[in-house]
Protein backbone atom coordinates (compact mmCIF):
# COMPACT_ATOMS: atom_id res chain seq x y z
CA UNK A 1 0.00 0.00 0.00
CA UNK A 2 1.24 3.14 -0.12
CA UNK A 3 0.31 6.33 2.27
CA UNK A 4 -1.24 9.53 0.90
CA UNK A 5 0.58 11.94 3.01
CA UNK A 6 3.19 13.57 1.36
CA UNK A 7 5.42 13.71 4.56
CA UNK A 8 5.94 9.98 3.92
CA UNK A 9 7.22 10.14 0.63
CA UNK A 10 11.24 9.45 0.59
CA UNK A 11 12.27 11.68 -2.81
CA UNK A 12 10.76 14.66 -4.36
CA UNK A 13 10.78 12.34 -7.61
CA UNK A 14 7.59 9.67 -7.91
CA UNK A 15 9.32 9.35 -11.86
CA UNK A 16 11.51 11.13 -14.08
CA UNK A 17 10.66 10.33 -17.78
CA UNK A 18 13.40 11.88 -20.17
CA UNK A 19 14.83 13.78 -17.50
CA UNK A 20 11.56 15.36 -16.33
CA UNK A 21 10.53 14.84 -13.54
CA UNK A 22 6.63 13.97 -12.43
CA UNK A 23 6.78 15.38 -8.44
CA UNK A 24 6.14 13.20 -5.48
CA UNK A 25 3.83 16.05 -4.71
CA UNK A 26 2.27 16.04 -7.89
CA UNK A 27 1.19 12.41 -7.94
CA UNK A 28 0.03 12.70 -4.05
CA UNK A 29 -2.36 15.86 -4.92
CA UNK A 30 -4.13 13.58 -7.77
CA UNK A 31 -4.12 10.56 -5.54
CA UNK A 32 -5.80 12.71 -3.07
CA UNK A 33 -8.47 13.68 -5.70
CA UNK A 34 -9.43 10.55 -6.25
CA UNK A 35 -9.91 9.65 -2.75
CA UNK A 36 -12.08 12.83 -2.13
CA UNK A 37 -14.02 11.62 -5.28
CA UNK A 38 -16.37 8.58 -3.49
CA UNK A 39 -18.27 8.49 -7.08
CA UNK A 40 -15.28 8.39 -9.06
CA UNK A 41 -13.65 5.46 -6.69
CA UNK A 42 -16.74 3.67 -7.19
CA UNK A 43 -16.61 3.99 -11.03
CA UNK A 44 -13.21 2.90 -10.75
CA UNK A 45 -13.58 -0.26 -8.88
CA UNK A 46 -16.72 -0.97 -10.97
CA UNK A 47 -14.44 -0.41 -14.73
CA UNK A 48 -11.18 -2.88 -12.57
CA UNK A 49 -13.88 -5.29 -11.63
CA UNK A 50 -15.22 -5.16 -15.30
CA UNK A 51 -11.71 -5.92 -16.35
CA UNK A 52 -11.12 -9.20 -14.43
CA UNK A 53 -8.41 -7.03 -12.22
CA UNK A 54 -7.90 -7.68 -9.03
CA UNK A 55 -7.22 -4.20 -7.66
CA UNK A 56 -8.83 -1.78 -5.50
CA UNK A 57 -8.25 2.11 -5.16
CA UNK A 58 -7.79 1.79 -1.80
CA UNK A 59 -5.29 -0.19 0.70
CA UNK A 60 -5.51 -2.26 3.88
CA UNK A 61 -4.57 0.70 6.19
CA UNK A 62 -6.41 3.89 6.89
CA UNK A 63 -5.63 6.47 4.07
CA UNK A 64 -3.52 4.32 1.79
CA UNK A 65 -3.67 3.69 -1.78
CA UNK A 66 -3.31 -0.32 -3.21
CA UNK A 67 0.14 -0.19 -4.42
CA UNK A 68 -1.13 -1.90 -7.93
CA UNK A 69 -3.43 1.11 -8.21
CA UNK A 70 -1.11 4.00 -7.44
CA UNK A 71 1.73 2.32 -10.16
CA UNK A 72 -1.19 2.60 -12.66
CA UNK A 73 -2.01 5.89 -12.26
CA UNK A 74 2.04 6.48 -12.09
CA UNK A 75 1.75 4.73 -15.97
CA UNK A 76 -0.75 6.89 -16.73
CA UNK A 77 1.11 9.92 -15.63
CA UNK A 78 3.96 8.60 -17.92
CA UNK A 79 2.20 8.44 -20.78
CA UNK A 80 1.02 11.59 -20.59
CA UNK A 81 4.34 13.21 -20.13
CA UNK A 82 5.90 11.59 -23.25
CA UNK A 83 2.62 12.68 -25.21
CA UNK A 84 3.75 16.38 -23.76
CA UNK A 85 7.31 16.25 -24.87
CA UNK A 86 6.40 14.79 -28.64
CA UNK A 87 3.68 17.76 -28.36
CA UNK A 88 6.76 20.31 -27.61
CA UNK A 89 9.01 18.43 -29.93
CA UNK A 90 6.35 19.01 -33.05
CA UNK A 91 6.05 22.23 -32.52
CA UNK A 92 2.35 21.77 -31.58
CA UNK A 93 -0.09 23.42 -28.97
CA UNK A 94 -2.80 22.91 -27.07
CA UNK A 95 -5.28 25.71 -27.66
CA UNK A 96 -8.07 27.21 -25.78
CA UNK A 97 -10.51 25.90 -28.18
CA UNK A 98 -9.14 22.40 -28.29
CA UNK A 99 -9.73 22.64 -24.37
CA UNK A 100 -13.48 23.68 -24.39
CA UNK A 101 -13.55 21.12 -27.32
CA UNK A 102 -12.27 18.00 -25.54
CA UNK A 103 -14.04 19.29 -22.12
CA UNK A 104 -17.30 17.01 -22.95
CA UNK A 105 -15.01 14.06 -23.53
CA UNK A 106 -12.94 14.31 -20.04
CA UNK A 107 -16.23 14.83 -18.64
CA UNK A 108 -17.68 11.55 -19.80
CA UNK A 109 -14.68 9.21 -19.28
CA UNK A 110 -14.82 9.93 -15.37
CA UNK A 111 -18.72 9.14 -15.40
CA UNK A 112 -21.03 12.23 -15.86
CA UNK A 113 -21.16 15.48 -14.49
CA UNK A 114 -21.58 15.00 -10.96
CA UNK A 115 -18.35 12.99 -10.58
CA UNK A 116 -16.22 15.55 -12.33
CA UNK A 117 -17.86 18.18 -10.25
CA UNK A 118 -16.69 16.73 -7.57
CA UNK A 119 -13.44 16.61 -8.33
CA UNK A 120 -10.97 20.03 -7.09
CA UNK A 121 -11.04 22.74 -10.35
CA UNK A 122 -7.63 21.98 -10.84
CA UNK A 123 -7.77 18.39 -11.29
CA UNK A 124 -10.73 19.39 -13.79
CA UNK A 125 -8.54 21.38 -15.19
CA UNK A 126 -5.79 18.34 -15.60
CA UNK A 127 -8.24 16.09 -16.68
CA UNK A 128 -9.53 18.02 -19.65
CA UNK A 129 -5.95 19.00 -20.64
CA UNK A 130 -4.78 15.22 -20.81
CA UNK A 131 -7.87 14.79 -23.39
CA UNK A 132 -6.95 17.23 -25.26
CA UNK A 133 -3.47 16.81 -25.53
CA UNK A 134 -4.33 12.90 -26.73
CA UNK A 135 -6.45 14.39 -29.50
CA UNK A 136 -4.17 17.05 -30.38
CA UNK A 137 -1.46 14.01 -31.01
CA UNK A 138 -3.53 11.71 -32.39
CA UNK A 139 -4.56 14.07 -34.89
CA UNK A 140 -1.44 14.80 -35.98
CA UNK A 141 -0.07 11.00 -36.06
CA UNK A 142 -2.90 9.36 -37.11
CA UNK A 143 -5.42 11.53 -38.54
CA UNK A 144 -9.02 11.09 -38.75
CA UNK A 145 -9.82 9.92 -42.27
CA UNK A 146 -11.23 12.00 -44.91
CA UNK A 147 -14.14 11.43 -47.79
CA UNK A 148 -10.98 10.60 -50.19
CA UNK A 149 -9.72 7.85 -47.63
CA UNK A 150 -13.16 6.22 -46.90
CA UNK A 151 -14.07 5.66 -50.24
CA UNK A 152 -10.65 4.70 -51.10
CA UNK A 153 -11.36 1.82 -48.04
CA UNK A 154 -14.56 0.75 -49.48
CA UNK A 155 -13.71 -0.26 -52.67
CA UNK A 156 -10.27 -1.88 -51.07
CA UNK A 157 -12.91 -3.79 -48.83
CA UNK A 158 -16.14 -4.31 -50.55
CA UNK A 159 -16.22 -8.03 -49.39
CA UNK A 160 -16.69 -6.69 -45.99
CA UNK A 161 -19.97 -4.71 -46.60
CA UNK A 162 -21.94 -7.52 -49.04
CA UNK A 163 -25.50 -7.33 -48.32
CA UNK A 164 -28.34 -9.88 -48.87
CA UNK A 165 -31.95 -9.23 -49.51
CA UNK A 166 -33.82 -12.43 -48.32
CA UNK A 167 -37.39 -13.62 -47.94
CA UNK A 168 -38.78 -16.39 -45.50
CA UNK A 169 -41.44 -18.32 -44.44
CA UNK A 170 -41.74 -18.92 -40.79
CA UNK A 171 -43.55 -21.84 -38.72
CA UNK A 172 -43.43 -20.91 -35.06
CA UNK A 173 -42.82 -23.59 -32.44
CA UNK A 174 -43.82 -21.03 -29.50
CA UNK A 175 -47.04 -20.86 -31.10
CA UNK A 176 -47.74 -24.18 -32.55
CA UNK A 177 -45.51 -26.47 -30.07
CA UNK A 178 -41.78 -27.98 -31.17
CA UNK A 179 -43.69 -30.66 -33.38
CA UNK A 180 -46.51 -29.17 -35.13
CA UNK A 181 -44.03 -26.45 -36.16
CA UNK A 182 -41.31 -28.76 -37.51
CA UNK A 183 -44.10 -30.89 -39.21
CA UNK A 184 -45.38 -27.77 -40.71
CA UNK A 185 -42.01 -26.38 -42.16
CA UNK A 186 -41.66 -29.52 -43.70
CA UNK A 187 -45.18 -29.88 -45.01
CA UNK A 188 -44.57 -26.26 -46.78
CA UNK A 189 -41.34 -27.50 -47.98
CA UNK A 190 -43.53 -30.49 -49.85
CA UNK A 191 -45.33 -27.87 -51.01
CA UNK A 192 -42.50 -25.49 -52.54
CA UNK A 193 -41.52 -29.01 -54.35
CA UNK A 194 -44.22 -29.85 -55.48
CA UNK A 195 -44.59 -26.27 -57.84
CA UNK A 196 -46.49 -23.99 -55.37
CA UNK A 197 -45.35 -20.45 -55.37
CA UNK A 198 -43.00 -19.19 -52.54
CA UNK A 199 -44.74 -15.90 -52.15
CA UNK A 200 -47.93 -17.10 -52.31
CA UNK A 201 -47.26 -19.37 -49.02
CA UNK A 202 -45.31 -17.03 -47.52
CA UNK A 203 -48.26 -14.59 -47.34
CA UNK A 204 -51.17 -17.00 -46.84
CA UNK A 205 -48.56 -19.07 -44.47
CA UNK A 206 -46.26 -17.74 -42.77
CA UNK A 207 -45.91 -17.40 -38.68
CA UNK A 208 -44.25 -13.87 -39.27
CA UNK A 209 -47.11 -11.63 -40.05
CA UNK A 210 -44.86 -8.76 -40.33
CA UNK A 211 -42.83 -10.64 -43.63
CA UNK A 212 -45.78 -12.24 -44.79
CA UNK A 213 -47.16 -8.80 -45.64
CA UNK A 214 -44.50 -8.51 -47.80
CA UNK A 215 -44.84 -11.25 -49.62
CA UNK A 216 -42.40 -13.30 -46.87
CA UNK A 217 -39.97 -10.44 -47.59
CA UNK A 218 -37.39 -9.39 -45.20
CA UNK A 219 -35.91 -6.61 -46.88
CA UNK A 220 -31.83 -6.08 -47.36
CA UNK A 221 -29.09 -5.42 -45.25
CA UNK A 222 -25.39 -6.38 -44.04
CA UNK A 223 -24.55 -8.68 -41.84
CA UNK A 224 -25.67 -8.75 -37.97
CA UNK A 225 -29.26 -8.27 -38.92
CA UNK A 226 -30.24 -11.99 -37.95
CA UNK A 227 -29.98 -14.73 -35.46
CA UNK A 228 -26.78 -16.74 -36.63
CA UNK A 229 -28.05 -19.81 -38.18
CA UNK A 230 -30.42 -17.39 -39.82
CA UNK A 231 -27.73 -15.01 -41.24
CA UNK A 232 -25.16 -18.12 -41.94
CA UNK A 233 -27.96 -19.64 -44.22
CA UNK A 234 -28.28 -16.21 -45.71
CA UNK A 235 -24.93 -15.20 -46.63
CA UNK A 236 -24.41 -18.79 -47.89
CA UNK A 237 -27.30 -20.23 -49.90
CA UNK A 238 -27.09 -19.79 -53.87
CA UNK A 239 -29.27 -16.93 -54.93
CA UNK A 240 -32.89 -17.62 -55.96
CA UNK A 241 -32.95 -20.74 -54.46
CA UNK A 242 -35.03 -21.91 -51.47
CA UNK A 243 -33.49 -23.43 -48.69
CA UNK A 244 -34.57 -26.80 -46.94
CA UNK A 245 -36.35 -26.10 -43.25
CA UNK A 246 -33.54 -24.40 -41.33
CA UNK A 247 -33.78 -24.50 -37.74
CA UNK A 248 -32.33 -21.50 -35.42
CA UNK A 249 -33.49 -20.64 -32.02
CA UNK A 250 -36.96 -18.58 -33.33
CA UNK A 251 -38.32 -21.22 -34.48
CA UNK A 252 -38.41 -22.89 -38.28
CA UNK A 253 -37.18 -21.34 -41.46
CA UNK A 254 -38.19 -21.80 -45.86
CA UNK A 255 -35.38 -19.05 -46.53
CA UNK A 256 -35.11 -17.58 -49.98
CA UNK A 257 -31.90 -15.27 -51.00
CA UNK A 258 -33.24 -12.44 -53.66
CA UNK A 259 -29.87 -11.04 -53.95
CA UNK A 260 -26.59 -10.42 -52.40
CA UNK A 261 -24.14 -8.37 -53.35
CA UNK A 262 -22.22 -5.37 -52.27
CA UNK A 263 -23.87 -2.68 -50.19
CA UNK A 264 -23.53 0.93 -51.78
CA UNK A 265 -21.28 3.26 -49.87
CA UNK A 266 -23.80 5.30 -48.27
CA UNK A 267 -25.67 2.94 -46.52
CA UNK A 268 -22.57 1.59 -45.26
CA UNK A 269 -20.77 4.57 -44.39
CA UNK A 270 -20.96 4.02 -40.73
CA UNK A 271 -19.22 1.01 -40.89
CA UNK A 272 -17.03 2.05 -42.72
CA UNK A 273 -15.56 4.93 -40.75
CA UNK A 274 -16.11 2.20 -37.62
CA UNK A 275 -13.33 0.25 -39.87
CA UNK A 276 -11.29 3.12 -40.30
CA UNK A 277 -11.41 4.27 -36.96
CA UNK A 278 -10.40 1.12 -35.57
CA UNK A 279 -7.47 1.60 -38.08
CA UNK A 280 -6.70 4.34 -36.35
CA UNK A 281 -6.69 3.50 -33.54
CA UNK A 282 -4.16 0.56 -34.03
CA UNK A 283 -1.41 3.29 -35.54
CA UNK A 284 -1.76 5.26 -32.60
CA UNK A 285 -1.73 2.81 -30.24
CA UNK A 286 1.61 1.75 -32.13
CA UNK A 287 3.12 4.82 -31.82
CA UNK A 288 2.47 5.14 -27.67
CA UNK A 289 4.40 1.82 -27.60
CA UNK A 290 6.96 3.20 -29.59
CA UNK A 291 7.33 6.44 -27.35
CA UNK A 292 7.25 4.53 -24.43
CA UNK A 293 9.82 1.64 -25.53
CA UNK A 294 12.50 4.60 -26.19
CA UNK A 295 11.31 6.74 -23.22
CA UNK A 296 14.30 6.82 -20.56
CA UNK A 297 11.94 6.13 -17.52
CA UNK A 298 13.31 5.97 -14.34
CA UNK A 299 10.51 5.39 -10.90
CA UNK A 300 11.05 6.53 -7.22
CA UNK A 301 11.48 2.76 -5.42
CA UNK A 302 8.46 3.74 -3.02
CA UNK A 303 6.02 3.31 -5.95
CA UNK A 304 7.57 0.71 -8.22
CA UNK A 305 9.77 0.20 -11.05
CA UNK A 306 9.84 0.35 -15.05
CA UNK A 307 9.12 -2.70 -16.56
CA UNK A 308 8.67 -4.26 -20.02
CA UNK A 309 11.39 -4.50 -22.77
CA UNK A 310 10.82 -3.17 -26.48
CA UNK A 311 11.00 -6.86 -27.49
CA UNK A 312 8.36 -7.69 -25.04
CA UNK A 313 5.16 -5.88 -25.98
CA UNK A 314 2.91 -7.86 -23.15
CA UNK A 315 4.70 -5.67 -20.41
CA UNK A 316 6.34 -2.88 -22.18
CA UNK A 317 5.61 0.20 -20.85
CA UNK A 318 3.91 -0.10 -17.18
CA UNK A 319 5.11 0.87 -13.82
CA UNK A 320 5.48 -2.34 -11.48
CA UNK A 321 4.31 -2.05 -8.26
CA UNK A 322 6.87 -2.43 -5.54
CA UNK A 323 5.39 -5.53 -3.59
CA UNK A 324 2.94 -7.94 -5.52
CA UNK A 325 2.04 -8.98 -8.96
CA UNK A 326 2.83 -6.72 -11.46
CA UNK A 327 0.23 -3.83 -12.24
CA UNK A 328 -1.27 -4.55 -16.02
CA UNK A 329 -0.54 -1.59 -18.16
CA UNK A 330 -3.30 0.72 -18.60
CA UNK A 331 -5.40 1.26 -21.43
CA UNK A 332 -3.32 4.11 -22.68
CA UNK A 333 -3.33 8.09 -22.54
CA UNK A 334 -7.07 9.39 -21.99
CA UNK A 335 -8.25 7.12 -20.32
CA UNK A 336 -8.82 6.75 -16.71
CA UNK A 337 -7.21 4.15 -14.38
CA UNK A 338 -10.02 2.29 -14.11
CA UNK A 339 -12.83 2.12 -16.42
CA UNK A 340 -12.04 0.18 -20.01
CA UNK A 341 -11.46 2.20 -22.94
CA UNK A 342 -8.29 4.17 -24.08
CA UNK A 343 -7.63 7.42 -25.89
CA UNK A 344 -10.55 9.12 -28.80
CA UNK A 345 -10.05 6.38 -31.10
CA UNK A 346 -8.15 4.03 -29.60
Amino acid sequence: MVGSSCSSVSEDRAVSVNGATISAEELESELTAIRGNQQYREVVEQGLASQGLDMTVSGEGEGTFDTAFVARLLSLGVYYELLEQETAARGLAVTDTDLEENRPQAVASVGGDLVFAAFPTSYQDQLVRRQALTRRIQDEVAPAPGTAEVRAYYEANQANFVGVCVSHIFSNPAQRGPEEARARIEDLARQLAEGADFRVLAREQSDDPAAAAQDGSLDCGGRGRFIPDFEEAAFTLPVGQVSPPVETAAGFHLILVESRGAQPLEEVQAQVVEALGEQRSGDFGAFVDELTCEADVDVNPRYGSWSGACDDPQAAGAVSPPEGPVAPAPAGPGGDPGRPGGPPGR
